[in-house]
C-alpha cells in the first residue's frame, strides 16, 4: 500500500466547501493550516487586497488511490482550474512515523472491501 500527501491551497472563503468535499468522499483525517499568499499583495488606495491572499491549506496523508479520487473530486468542486480558486497536488510518502499499523491494516480492509 502506497500512501502520499494531498496538499490542496484554497482561498479562506472557500475552505468550508474543501472541507465538506473531503468528509463526503470519506478522507479519515484532515489537518488544516492558514496562510497568506503573497502573489496578490498589491496595495490599493481604494481596497485592501490583504484578505483576498488569506488561505486554508488541507493537508491529508491517504492511500495513493483514495488520494487520485479525491483530488479530482476537488477540482470539480472547486473549479481549480480556474485563476484565483486555488491549487491542489499529492507528494509519495517514502516513510511515516505516527501511524500504527493496525491502522494501515484497517485501511487495507477497508480498501479491498471497496469503502475509504
Amino acid at each position: 500500500m502506497q500512501f502520499v500527501l494531498l496538499a490542496a491551497v484554497v482561498p479562506r472563503n472557500r475552505a468550508d466547501r474543501a472541507i465538506e468535499t473531503v468528509r463526503r468522499e470519506g478522507a479519515a483525517g484532515l489537518t488544516l493550516l492558514e496562510g497568506q499568499g503573497i502573489a496578490q499583495l498589491r496595495r490599493s488606495p481604494i481596497m485592501d487586497l490583504k484578505d483576498s491572499a488569506a488561505r486554508t491549506v488541507l493537508l491529508m496523508v491517504l492511500e495513493a488511490s483514495i488520494a487520485e479520487r479525491l483530488l479530482k473530486c476537488l477540482d470539480e468542486e472547486l473549479a481549480l482550474s480556474e485563476v484565483g480558486n486555488g491549487f491542489a497536488f499529492t507528494l509519495p510518502i517514502k516513510d511515516i512515523a505516527g501511524i500504527k499499523p493496525e491502522q494501515i491494516e484497517h485501511l487495507r480492509k477497508s480498501l479491498e472491501q471497496g469503502s475509504p
